[in-house]
């Protein structure tokens, strides 16, 4: 069987949506090629499966500018044809804001939300560690539109972060979700 069971062609964009066969579970599998940890190779790999798959199903000689990759109701990928590179949606700069509290230090914020000092500091220009009360940091993000069948436990493991940083991002009370909500998930790397 193949990774891909069907597919939506937007002839405006000249843009190919494939869906994940879900038959075949491949949702650990999409949800890694969506986060890769060696990024070029997995990235690289889905775009060849779907370049493939285009070959296969579309007329020959149609123009691919790009393509989204989806699971069931979940965006997994958005790759552009581009010198033979992707671009992964979550590559796309997104930012989410932490505005610093009396007695926040850096490392307490970056433990909390999970996420790296360095990559705080560079987002936001940092020469030091110092902060000040009501500024204002930019924190890498993922965005998450909730669906029926998510949770928070659920979003926290798929995304490799805990219900906290989530619940902190967002400024949420409780672990309560409503389908269509979005969340900002802080990004480790």
């Amino acid at each position: 069987m193949s990774l891909f069971y069907k597919h939506e062609w937007d002839e405006e964009n000249k843009q190919l949506t494939l869906y994940i066969n879900p038959s075949e579970a491949f949702y650990e599998f999409a949800v890694e090629l969506a986060q890769p940890k060696n990024g070029s190779e997995k990235k690289g790999s889905l775009l060849v499966l779907a370049r493939q798959y285009s070959k296969q199903f579309l007329p020959p000689q149609t123009k691919v500018n790009g393509y989204r990759v989806k699971f069931q109701n979940f965006l997994v990928a958005v790759m552009k044809e581009k010198q033979n590179e992707a671009i992964r949606k979550s590559d796309t700069p997104d930012y989410g804001y932490y505005k610093v509290m009396p007695d926040d230090t850096l490392k307490d914020i970056c433990q909390q939300l999970q996420t790296k000092e360095a990559l705080v500091r560079q987002e936001n220009e940092m020469q030091s560690d110092t902060l000040f009360v009501g500024m204002e940091l930019k924190v890498p993000v993922y965005r998450h539109t909730v669906v029926a069948s998510d949770s928070l436990h659920k979003i926290a493991e798929r995304f490799d972060t805990s219900k906290a940083a989530i619940r902190s991002m967002n400024k949420l009370q409780t672990d309560c979700l409503c389908p269509g909500m979005e969340l900002k998930i802080p990004r480790r790397e």
